[in-house]
């Protein structure tokens, strides 16, 4: 067994046609941190042994996968992770070159499952039905647009799948995003973009592992509720968001990362459109520092639109040059 840096780790990404079967990896992830790996829950014996031991013993009880991965958002591989996320998915395309991935919250608790290949100089392992639980998106100044991905899962098992190569894949900057509010989501076509300083977007799915007697491995590992909030940094020019939150005033609300640094085909450009139809204001905290211009932290959360039937993410769009996943 040899000594490594992480830097060794291949991690391999795959969408399972049959859920928790496992799968060959099609994308490898290049990742800045990754805390994943197996997992216990015991069970230990306390009775009173006449002694001050508190202890006798431990069961291992069930064994599962669990952890989080920081990742650069890379727009072919990313596809993965939204279907992931929101469980349901159609595609369209070729149009100049380029296909448009259209992804909207399955009403089930059996989201799509993946699988991970890990492998380090030492091992290689697959884990079987990975699920997502959470997503967490941050953009901010003068850094790569990066996300902390949770999961769970099944325990590793040995395998001799293998990781493909990495291939390179287009990313977004602060100069890529795009947010704005609209009074719905008709609106958000026309509106102006914000100028924000900083972007936290997150997307809660607490998954929970169905456990069973009879066996350490859970039988399933199921999504719930699905929680969509977030918080944006910019300056504290006008008390428009601050009335936002004291009006109790609800907005649609569109985040869009188009690199237009990049092409497909003739014109047009790798890109990841959210919009929320039913949008919050739940927190204003301004930022008074004596010597820089004064912010402020404006905290949202999204809604399900029950008056036009929209759901609480009503459009999550991929485009890039992946034909199907």
């Amino acid at each position: 067994m040899s000594k490594y840096i992480a830097r060794l780790i291949k991690l391999g990404l795959a969408k399972e046609a049959v859920r928790g079967n496992g799968a060959s990896p099609i994308y490898t992830i290049p990742f800045a941190k990754l805390t994943f790996d197996d997992k216990i829950v015991q069970a230990r014996s306390t009775g009173a042994l006449g002694t001050l031991a508190d202890s006798e013993e431990a069961f291992v009880t069930t064994k599962y996968g669990q952890g989080d991965l920081d990742v650069e958002i890379r727009v072919k591989s990313f596809g993965l992770i939204l279907y992931a996320m929101m469980g349901s998915y159609s595609v369209a395309g070729p149009s100049d070159s380029a296909y448009t991935h259209s992804y909207t919250i399955s009403q089930s608790n059996q989201h799509q499952s993946l699988s991970f290949v890990v492998t380090d100089p030492n091992t290689t392992e697959l884990y079987k039905l990975v699920m997502l639980d959470s997503v967490k998106i941050v953009a901010a100044l003068d850094k790569v647009v990066v996300a902390t991905l949770g999961f769970f899962s099944k325990t590793a098992r040995d395998t001799g799948l293998t990781c493909p190569a990495v291939v390179h894949e287009s990313k977004f900057t602060k100069k890529h995003i795009n947010v704005k509010f609209a009074a719905n989501i008709a609106g958000l076509s026309a509106a102006s973009k914000i100028a924000i300083k900083t972007l936290n977007f997150n997307i809660m799915k607490n998954v929970k592992i169905d456990d069973f007697l009879g066996t350490a491995e859970p039988e399933d590992i199921l999504n719930n509720q699905m929680a969509v909030e977030g918080d944006l940094e910019l300056n504290y020019d006008a008390e428009t968001y601050k009335q936002y939150m004291l009006q109790g005033s609800r907005k649609s609300m569109e985040i869009d990362f188009v690199n237009t640094d990049d092409t497909i085909g003739a014109s047009t450009h790798p890109s990841w459109t959210v919009q929320l139809p039913l949008v919050d204001f739940y927190g204003w905290t301004p930022s008074y520092d004596l010597d820089k211009i004064v912010t402020q932290k404006v905290s949202f959360k999204a809604n399900r639109d029950v008056a036009n039937n929209l759901d609480v993410i009503s459009s999550c769009q991929l485009v890039n040059d992946v034909a199907s996943y």
